[in-house]
Parts: C-alpha cells; sequence; structure tokens
C-alpha cells in the first residue's frame, strides 16, 4: 500500500544499498509533470505491471542546461561546474526538447545509447560540492485504474569531491495520489527493476546492514521470545553467521551459529539445553530464541555478522533494547470442580482475569472445552485483545443462534454463557487469559499467558416417565451468587396426565424444610424464612403444572448449602383431604454464596520516620463506599506482640475512648468528607513505634431500619519514631588543624538531627593535662557565658536545613591555645534535655615560625697560662624577628656554668662549686654579644667550653614561646707556667759478665721534673753491633707494661727510679742499653707531653764458658762488694721514702706507685708501634 510509506518498506531489501543521507534543494527543484497519457482505447485492458509513459524531469541544471548521465546517476542537475573523463559520459540530446524534458518510451528506450563502453571502474570529480535532484512521474494503468506515482531522489556528493562507481543515490519519497491502491509484488518487481535500471548502472555497489526487531522489546520474565536478525548488502558467502548477545555495563556473548565456545558462563548451560538457540530462517536471516525468559536476559540485545566481505562498507551489528517485567498476569476461576446439569438446562461460568503491568497491554480471555475424546481443547469462545468476541470451530452455529455468549463482568470478570447444554458438552470447561503488547514496529506479540482450573461438566439426559409414575429435577439460577444476590430454584415436575395428579412440592436446603406449595396450592414458610418471607426476600409460587419456583432476594451467606425438591403425589379423598402415594426426591444442587466483593478500597499512607516530639499522623484513604464508615486504629510494638487498642470511631461519627495506654495522651481520629480517616498522636515517644493498622468498615441500612456491618478492609503500616538522641549527631572538624602562630583557626561544630533546640559548650584540653577546660557556652535560649578570655574567641551560628553549625572562631591564634578542642551539645525540647552528644576530639596545633638564628663561629682553640683571665665572646648574627630575645647558657662539656635569661638576669648552677663560682663572669657587652670570663684560670679548666642560645618571641597574648637552640664551641687549654726541668743521670757503664747465671740489671734515675702533677713514660732500648736502637721495653704513663721479650723483669723502686733486669743471661743480651724518659701532663681532657731525656749508656758484654771460669775468682769477690752495697742501698732507699711520704702528705696530693710489688703490672708481648717508631 502506497502513502506515507517509505520507498524501502515497498522494495524489501533494496534500502541496503542505498543509505538516506538528507538532501538540500532549491526551491523548486522537485516538481511533478504531468504527461498526456492515452487511455484505454475500445475498451482494452492493459496487464498488470506495464507502463504506458515514464517521464523524466532534471531540475535544477547549470548555466549551460546540459543533461549527462553518468555511471552512478540517472539525471543530473548542478549547481557548480563538473569535470568528467569522456570515456565516462554518457549523453542525450535535449534538442527537441526546448523544456528541458526527456521522454522515453519504456519499452523502446529503456537504454540509452552509450557512445563509449564504460569502464569499470569509472570516476566521477568534481571540483566543489555539488547537490543534485530527479524526480520521476510514473502513470501506469492497473485493472482499469489510473494511479499516478512521483519518485523523487536527491543525492549529495562527498565532501572530498570523488565520486566513484560504487556510491548509490537515495530514493528519499514515494507519493501517491489520493487514491489509496495495492500493487501486486509483480508490479512492484517491475517498478523496481525499471529504477534499477535508470537509477544506477552495473557499477554500483551495496553496503552490508544489519537489522534486528526494532525496541524497545518489552518481554515477560519466564515466557519465551524470539528476535529477528538480517543482513543484507554483503558479498561473500550466501550464508551469513550470526552472533548474538547481550550488553549492559559489559558485553556477554549468548550464542554464535559460527563459534560453540562463543557463550559466556553465564549463557552456556542454557545454550547446551537448547533453552537459547538460533532458527535460521534463510541464508541473512536467524531468529534468536529464548525459551524462558530471566530477569539477567535484560540489556541492550546485539546482533553481529562477521564480516565477508572484501572490503570493510556499512554497518555489521544491530541491537535493540530488551526490558525484561515481571509476570502480573492472573487467571482463577472460582466456581465449583464439577456440576451435574441435565440437557436443556443453562450453564453460567465465570473467570478472573487482571493483570497489573506498568506497561500498556491488552488481554484476550478464552473458554476452553475438552472432550474425553479429545486431544488437545478447543476454544468455545475468545474475547480477543481488540475486544471482539469471536466463537471456536464448532461452536459457531450456537453462537450465532444466541445460545453461547460471553461478557465482560465490569473489568476482571469474563462469564461464560450455554442457555441449552448438550450431550456433546459433557467434558471439561476452564479459561485461559493471553498478555498482549504492541512492539515498536506496530506487531502485538503474546507475552504471558494463564490457564485456570476447570469445571468437570456431567449432563444428564431427560427420559420420560411411566404412566404411574413421575421424575422430579431441581435447577438453580446460580450455584455461585454474591451476598445480596438473587437465587430461583426450578422445581420440575415430570408426569403423564398431570391433570389428573395432586403434587405436594417441599424445597429443602440441606435436609430441612424450607417452604412448601401443598396440593391445595397454599404456601407454607417453616422457621427461619418466615421472617424474610414477611419482608418479600423469599417467594414462592406454582408457575406451571410442572413448575414450581422458589425466590430468594437478597441472598445471605447463610442461604448457602445443598438443595433438593421433595415431591409427594397425592390424591384427593370424598372429604375433601389428600392422601400421599409416593415420594420423589430431585437431584442435589449445591450453592454457593459469598460475601459480595465491595468496591471499599483502604490505603494507608504514614510518615515513617517520626521525630520524637512531633505529631505522628497515619492516614487511610478510603474509596468505593457508599455507606458511613467506622474505623478501628490498632497498634503493636513489635512483630511477636498483639495488637491493642488505641482509638475507634464508630459509624454514627461518635470517637470511643482511648485504649489503656493512650488514655493519658493526645490521641485523636478524624473523618473527612473525602474518605480519609486519621490517626493523630501528639507529642510522639519512641514507644509509639511499630505497626499500625485501621479497620475500615462500611455500613448499610436494612430493610428493617438497622445498619448493618457489610463489609470491612484493613490495612496496616509500620511506623519508626526516632528518638532525638538517636537522631542528634555532632561532628568537629576544622579548615586547618595545623596553624602557623598568629593566625586566624576557625572549629566548625556541626550538630545534625532534628530541629529542636541547642545548647553549645566548647572545651579546651592543653597537652599533658587531663582534664578539660571550658571556654563558653551558648545556651539554647541564646545566652552566652565566658569561662575563658573573650578577646582569644569569637562565635558565630549558621542554621541550615537539616544542621546548625557553631563556629569558635580564634583570630590571632597563639601556642597557650595549643590543645584538644571538643563540644558537647544538648537538645532540648519543651525545655526538657533529651538527648547530649560529645563530638570528636580535634587537635589544633599552633606552628612557631622557622627560626632563622645564626651565631658567630667560635676559635675552634683558645690558650691560657695558669693563673690568667680566659675570655670567650658569643654573638648572635641573625635573628628571626626585630623583637626576639634570648636566653643564653654557657657550658663546659656537659656542665652548666652559668645562664643569663630573658630579663638580662645571670644566674650559674647552684650545685657549682662556690670558689669555682666566683672565678665565672658573663655578661652582654653589646646587645646581641654575650661574653664568658674565667678568672685565674687553672690547668683543670681546660676543656670545650658551649654557647648555648635559645630565641624566644612573644605570641599574641604577650606570652613568650622558644624557637629551636643554636649552640658554638671552642676548645680551651691552659698551661703551666713551669719550663722544661726534666733531667736523667747520664753516666755510661761498661758491665762484663762471664757467669751466665748472674744476670744484670740497669737503672734510669730522673734528677728533676717540670711539674708536680706530671707522670713519665719510660722506655729501653738496645743497640747491638752496627743495627738500629730496638725498644725492648716500656712503661707507659698509665701503668701498662709492653716488653719485646718475656725474660725481662722491671721495677720501681721510687717513683724518680725505674729499673729493668736480666736475670739469665746469654751471649745475645750483648749490647748497649739505655733509656728514654717523657714526661706528660693532664690538662683538661687531653694528655700533653711537658719535656723528653734520655740516659746515659750501659754496655754489657757476656763471655762465653772459656771466659767465664777464668773470671770466677773475680766474681766472687764483686759479689760480695755488690752484696753489701745493695744493703747499704736499701737502707738509704728507705729513708728516702719515708722524707718522700711526708713531702706528699703535706701537699695532700696522692702519687700513684708503679711498684711491682705494691701494685702488679700486666706484662703485654711487643713494643707499641709508637715506641718502634721512636727508636
Amino acid at each position: 500500500m502506497f502513502g506515507s510509506g517509505w520507498f524501502r518498506a515497498a522494495f524489501g531489501g533494496v534500502r541496503a544499498g542505498f543509505p538516506c543521507r538528507a538532501a538540500r534543494f532549491s526551491p523548486g527543484a522537485a516538481r511533478t509533470v504531468d504527461s498526456p497519457v492515452n487511455p484505454p482505447e475500445n475498451g482494452e485492458k492493459r496487464s498488470s505491471g506495464m507502463f504506458r509513459t515514464l517521464q523524466v524531469q532534471g531540475s535544477n541544471f547549470g548555466s549551460e542546461g546540459g543533461l549527462m548521465y553518468a555511471p552512478s546517476l540517472a539525471n543530473l542537475s548542478m549547481t557548480s561546474e563538473v569535470d568528467l573523463r569522456d570515456e565516462d559520459v554518457r549523453e542525450a540530446s535535449l534538442s527537441e526538447l526546448p523544456d528541458q524534458n526527456l521522454a522515453l518510451d519504456t519499452l523502446q528506450r529503456s537504454e540509452l545509447i552509450s557512445k563509449k563502453p564504460l569502464p569499470v571502474d569509472g570516476i566521477l570529480r568534481f571540483s566543489v560540492t555539488a547537490y543534485f535532484s530527479v524526480s520521476f512521474v510514473i502513470i501506469l494503468y492497473e485493472q482499469s485504474e489510473k494511479l499516478q506515482l512521483e519518485v523523487q531522489a536527491s543525492y549529495r556528493s562527498s565532501h572530498s569531491g570523488v565520486l566513484t562507481g560504487s556510491s548509490a543515490w537515495h530514493l528519499c519519497r514515494l507519493r501517491a495520489g489520493n487514491k489509496r491502491f495495492v500493487l501486486r509484488m509483480e508490479t512492484l518487481r517491475s517498478i523496481l527493476l525499471l529504477f534499477l535500471k535508470l537509477l544506477l548502472t552495473d557499477l554500483c555497489h551495496g553496503q552490508r546492514d544489519v537489522q534486528i526487531q526494532k525496541g524497545p522489546l518489552y518481554r515477560v520474565e519466564g515466557f519465551p521470545i524470539s528476535i529477528l536478525c538480517s543482513v543484507s548488502g554483503f558479498t561473500g558467502q550466501a550464508e551469513q553467521d550470526f552472533e548474538f548477545g547481550v550488553r549492559k555495563s559489559f558485553e556477554l556473548n549468548m550464542i554464535s551459529t559460527k563459534d560453540p565456545h562463543f557463550p559466556y558462563a553465564v549463557f552456556s548451560s542454557r545454550v547446551r539445553a537448547k533453552e537459547i538457540e538460533i532458527e535460521r530462517l534463510s541464508g541473512s536471516s536467524a531468529l534468536l530464541r529464548i525459551k524462558r525468559l530471566e530477569k539477567k536476559d535484560e540489556g541492550e540485545i546485539f546482533c553481529h555478522t562477521p564480516n565477508t566481505d572484501a572490503r570493510l562498507w556499512g554497518n555489521y551489528s544491530a541491537e535493540t533494547t530488551l526490558h525484561v517485567i515481571k509476570d502480573t498476569l492472573k487467571a482463577s476461576y472460582s466456581g465449583p470442580p464439577s456440576q451435574s446439569l441435565s440437557e436443556a438446562d443453562a450453564l453460567q461460568l465465570e473467570c478472573e482475569v487482571s493483570s497489573e503491568t506498568f506497561q500498556h497491554t491488552h488481554l484476550s480471555v478464552s473458554w476452553l472445552f475438552r472432550a474425553q475424546e479429545d486431544q488437545e481443547p478447543r476454544a468455545v469462545i475468545t474475547l480477543d485483545k481488540d475486544l471482539t468476541v469471536k466463537p471456536g470451530e464448532g461452536f459457531e452455529a450456537r453462537y450465532h443462534a444466541g445460545f453461547i455468549s460471553m461478557d465482560k463482568v465490569e473489568d476482571t470478570t469474563f462469564r461464560l454463557k450455554i442457555s441449552q447444554v448438550q450431550q456433546s458438552d459433557q467434558g471439561k470447561f476452564f479459561c485461559r487469559a493471553m498478555e498482549w503488547i504492541q512492539d515498536p514496529d506496530r506487531t502485538w506479540t503474546q507475552i504471558s499467558h494463564k490457564t485456570t482450573a476447570g469445571c468437570q461438566m456431567e449432563i444428564r439426559t431427560m427420559v420420560a416417565p411411566d404412566v404411574d409414575s413421575f421424575s422430579v429435577s431441581l435447577k438453580a439460577s446460580v450455584v455461585l451468587l454474591q451476598q445480596g444476590g438473587a437465587l430461583d430454584l426450578h422445581c420440575r415436575v415430570n408426569a403423564q396426565n398431570l391433570q389428573k395428579h395432586f403434587f405436594s412440592v417441599t424445597w429443602m436446603k440441606n435436609e430441612k424444610p424450607l417452604a412448601q406449595i401443598g396440593s391445595s396450592g397454599m404456601l407454607t414458610v417453616f422457621d427461619g424464612y418466615k421472617e424474610r418471607e414477611k419482608a418479600a426476600e423469599v417467594r414462592s409460587v406454582k408457575a406451571s403444572n410442572t413448575d414450581y419456583l422458589l425466590s430468594i432476594r437478597s441472598a445471605r451467606t447463610e442461604d448457602q448449602g445443598q438443595y433438593r425438591c421433595e415431591v409427594w403425589q397425592e390424591t384427593m379423598d370424598e372429604d375433601g383431604s389428600f392422601k400421599r402415594l409416593q415420594k420423589q426426591l430431585s437431584n442435589p444442587e449445591t450453592v454457593n454464596v459469598t460475601v459480595k466483593e465491595s468496591d471499599l478500597r483502604v490505603e494507608m499512607f504514614l510518615k515513617d520516620p517520626v521525630t520524637e516530639g512531633d505529631t505522628l499522623r497515619v492516614t487511610c484513604a478510603v474509596s468505593g463506599f457508599r455507606g458511613a464508615l467506622s474505623v478501628s486504629w490498632k497498634h503493636k510494638r513489635e512483630s511477636t506482640d498483639a495488637f491493642s487498642d488505641v482509638i475507634s470511631q464508630t459509624h454514627e461519627g461518635v470517637m470511643k475512648d482511648p485504649g489503656t495506654r493512650y488514655q493519658s495522651r493526645r490521641v485523636q481520629t478524624l473523618h473527612s468528607p473525602g474518605g480519609n480517616l486519621s490517626l493523630e498522636i501528639s507529642e510522639s515517644a519512641p514507644s509509639d513505634s511499630g505497626e499500625y493498622r485501621c479497620i475500615v468498615s462500611e455500613w448499610t441500612l436494612q430493610s428493617n431500619g438497622e445498619m448493618k456491618e457489610a463489609h470491612s478492609q484493613s490495612q496496616q503500616g509500620a511506623v519508626a519514631v526516632q528518638s532525638i538522641e538517636s537522631l542528634l549527631k555532632v561532628r568537629l572538624k576544622s579548615r586547618k588543624a595545623i596553624a602557623p602562630i598568629d593566625s586566624p583557626v576557625e572549629l566548625l561544630c556541626t550538630a545534625g538531627g532534628p530541629s529542636v533546640p541547642l545548647d553549645v559548650r566548647w572545651m579546651f584540653q592543653p597537652p599533658g593535662s587531663a582534664k578539660p577546660q571550658h571556654i563558653l557556652s551558648i545556651e539554647n535560649t541564646g545566652e552566652i557565658s565566658w569561662a575563658s578570655d573573650q578577646r582569644n574567641y569569637q562565635l558565630s551560628i549558621q542554621t541550615l536545613s537539616s544542621s546548625t553549625v557553631f563556629s569558635l572562631l580564634m583570630p590571632r591564634v597563639s601556642k597557650q591555645q595549643e590543645g584538644q578542642y571538643h563540644c558537647v551539645v544538648n537538645a532540648y525540647q519543651k525545655g526538657i534535655q533529651k538527648a547530649m552528644r560529645i563530638s570528636n576530639p580535634l587537635a589544633v596545633a599552633v606552628q612557631s615560625p622557622v627560626s632563622k638564628l645564626s651565631l658567630s663561629a667560635l676559635q675552634p682553640h683558645l690558650e691560657a697560662t695558669v693563673n690568667t683571665e680566659a675570655t670567650v665572646e658569643c654573638s648572635v648574627l641573625r635573628t628571626t624577628t626585630n623583637s626576639s630575645r634570648f636566653t643564653v647558657t654557657w657550658m663546659r662539656g656537659s656542665e652548666m656554668l652559668v645562664t643569663m635569661d630573658l630579663d638580662g638576669v645571670v644566674s650559674s648552677d647552684p650545685a657549682a662549686d662556690l670558689e669555682k663560682d666566683q672565678r665565672i663572669r658573663m655578661d652582654a657587652r653589646k646587645k646581641q654579644t654575650f661574653t664568658l670570663t674565667l678568672l685565674q684560670v687553672r690547668p683543670s679548666d681546660s676543656g670545650q667550653y658551649i654557647c648555648q642560645v635559645e630565641e624566644w618571641l612573644q605570641d599574641p597574648l604577650g606570652e613568650w614561646y622558644s624557637l629551636e637552640k643554636m649552640n658554638a664551641s671552642t676548645e680551651l687549654m691552659v698551661k703551666e707556667e713551669a719550663a722544661d726541668n726534666l733531667h736523667v743521670q747520664k753516666q755510661d757503664q761498661t758491665l762484663n759478665i762471664s757467669d751466665p747465671q748472674g744476670g744484670f740489671t740497669t737503672s734510669c734515675t730522673i734528677d728533676s721534673r717540670s711539674s708536680d702533677r706530671s707522670v713519665f713514660e719510660v722506655t729501653w732500648f738496645r743497640v747491638q753491633e752496627e743495627e738500629a736502637p730496638v725498644a725492648i721495653f716500656t712503661a707507659s704513663r698509665d701503668g701498662t707494661l709492653h716488653t719485646r721479650e718475656e725474660h725481662l723483669v722491671p721495677g720501681r723502686p721510687r717513683s724518680t727510679l725505674y729499673t729493668l733486669s736480666i736475670p739469665r743471661t746469654s751471649p745475645s743480651d750483648t749490647g748497649k742499653y739505655y733509656c728514654q724518659v717523657e714526661e706528660w701532663i693532664l690538662r683538661g681532657t687531653a694528655w700533653n707531653r711537658l719535656a723528653s731525656d734520655q740516659s746515659g749508656v750501659l754496655s754489657v758484654h757476656v763471655h762465653s764458658d772459656g771466659e767465664s771460669q777464668r773470671g770466677t775468682d773475680l766474681l766472687g769477690v764483686a759479689l760480695g762488694i755488690l752484696i753489701t752495697l745493695i744493703c747499704v742501698l736499701l737502707l738509704i732507699i728507705t729513708i728516702l721514702l719515708r722524707r718522700e711520704h711526708q713531702r706528699l702528705s703535706e701537699l695532700k696530693k696522692k702519687k700513684e706507685s708503679l711498684w711491682a710489688e705494691n701494685n702488679p703490672l700486666t706484662a703485654v708481648t711487643g713494643v707499641p708501634p709508637a715506641l718502634e717508631n721512636q727508636s
């Protein structure tokens, strides 16, 4: 059908080769040209699809007005110059068409004659971008009908200025006349071939185009889906491969015709189970089938075709959106599972069908029937999705005769009616509901279906009774009715010669009599129904000789049960009385009475959560009511608790007393004219949390004038009453936790929670303090109290929608304000404190400025003579600020000597020696020069002296704080006044030893020393023949001994006499022996050498054995003399030692003895390297 449709829709797969692009047209560029058409002559009929005349018009020609045919163009109109190669051009003369119209006979001139053959790779080159348009007017006859079609084609050149033979035209619009006309496929194929002949050449190639079913598609979870995907414009193999998947935040491969390992794990099991599969429709189209949709299938379903073309051109994938929605279709049958009817009885069945989907869907409902011999159920009647009723196969005649119908009652009830059942109706009746949705391509698709339980029907055949017997049947108008409905019970008596018989008919309910019509026609209503008979709710009549009717109006639930007819055949005696002959019971009829479904609807609205102290309000919106309403409110705190009464209101509008728990509370229930019932509890508490239920009852006026509760609906919902304490949140933060001194610091205490009065206390805990200090408070009344200097802090308050921000500002922070801060927030309600929250602690670090202090460098070494004055100066070269102050401390090593505070007050170490303290002076000669003076220096004053300077600045609060310390040091050496007085005896001696057992001893005597506090270091040397001197023994100043030979024995008879003995001699001991003495003194912490001297030489010659025998006599004489001298010498040494001891006691100086007898010395093998060097 042509109209506003697209050319692609009419011509199938043509569009794949002609991508749609926007075209620009000059005014009047495309217009329809009326061409003279010869109508059929002499009643001649043209064959279908035969073109009589084709007229082609080109518009927007260049200034030269030439019409050219190029490889890709049927008609070219230009707005700029075209550059063409001669071999690429086909021409047609326009001389016979002054108006630039070209008329071609379809059959004779469908092809243009070319001057030259056209190369396959013909190229049309343009100097600038050009636009083209062509209009075709096609006039044809189809079954004596005239149809005029206008086709407008347009083309826009590529921006690069090159148009190849594979470029395609875009057929943009197809417009028909006013008359709607349908062309057969043969006609469409002829039109297509003609257009392709005129518009394109064999050089044109299509581009690949993959198309998938247009979305979005809505399908129901658990039901199947099929999605069509097709490809066109491809080259290569005829059978294309397809790959399907779903794209969410990432792509998931689902199934492929090419690769069996294509599916991801989430789909692989379903693919193996054939729950997801691809059905090929042709080589270029396929269906994705999912037998049972799952929620995870939702997303962008994509279809991809792997490339088989020689080059990449076109699109290879397409996608559509799939939404998987929940199954909300409901279908139910609430009638009896089986019924027994007689032929010609009426049947009525009802089915409830509804859907709650948010999408726009339609429902169709079918009543199905399945006899015992049927393989599949048959449709009896269907209400289609477009609300048309269609009978099923085999039921058409009865439907058209009016014996079968289907009614839609209200919105969800679908009623099947069969006025006269037949034996063929014996079987099972059930209902099937189907849900349909219209896809974007305007087609309707079934998305879900439900089948209800059924009703098994038994159809009894009517048999005529014998002459002397009768039969009874009972038929209920309905077997399922709602409360308040009407029930008719038809009792039929079948007998021959009815006029000659009398019958008494009694209706029984549950085997108890309900009403009776006697043979005389008198009505009797039994107990339980008399009042209703008076109210005209129960009525019994004899409709005919065979029909007896019991009608019950305003049916109640107590009317349900099993009904029978008891019929007695009677004869009348002569006295007019009746005598019973025989009895028949009818078939039973079970009638169910359900409570009438009311339109009463209750929906609860509540605010959750509720803040403690606010009014708790729960509203039940009531709709669909006709009578008066009553409401009862109930509440329970925990799910395991039972509901307790809150308050209720009668249908007369009277509010009853609240329940026990709410008698002291302000509780009320409100009823608005619109049907809103509200419960209000003022000043709610956390104990009011829990579930609330409203029970709404609708009251109707009965026939006796009394009100009766007709229907009741309830709703319940949970409400949480949040305590202020649980809602109050306090957080402390700062824009900068580390601030330079004298800069502003702001602390923000944010209190979030309910909108209630608050008070705030700011607390501060200095470093090292165990207890926080109170700074200031702001009461909930707005009053501010200060516990600290008001100048140090500023307070501001900012109220936001969900919180209140209390700001504490320190305009010029000082070191005293360094520490931890926190805020304490109290919440009040009606003057009562409800909650307290302490914020997180926040440490504020006050950063001192970087010290720029620098000191002058002191001389590394200073020397002073004993009893003179020593002075050391320490100068500050650079300070941090011009107002800096200093504390200066002088130390000797780690010992503090004297210090000067910020005010220039000088103090010394209280533990220092008084005599020493009197010899130390400190002063500031200049503003930043500090001098240490030592009076009458002593050798003990030698050592390292340190000047320690600490810079102090004043903070905004006037307090002084220190920066880092800086040191400068020097080494002081105090020299002795005495000169070099060391002298060692220098007497040379010669010793001949003939007895090796005799040995010898050499002495080193110190005649004088430079200082009484000095110590000695003595080294013995031996010189043999022409060799250099060798140090053989050293007694160090610290008392350690070093020897090269183990048989050497040292000695120190007194402090100025050192000896070295060799007990047993050998010829190798021959040589010259002498000692060298060094005098050392301790100055401060360092040892200094004062002097050095050397003794005389002892020449020793040890004779061999022959020489020893000759000198034996002389040795004996010498030995006697030697012993006498030693005794005398010992006596002299003893006297001298006593004198020396007395002298040392007077001077109170203790000398350490190096005698081996008094202080044993440890021998060390070898000679120190220093002594070897000296030797």
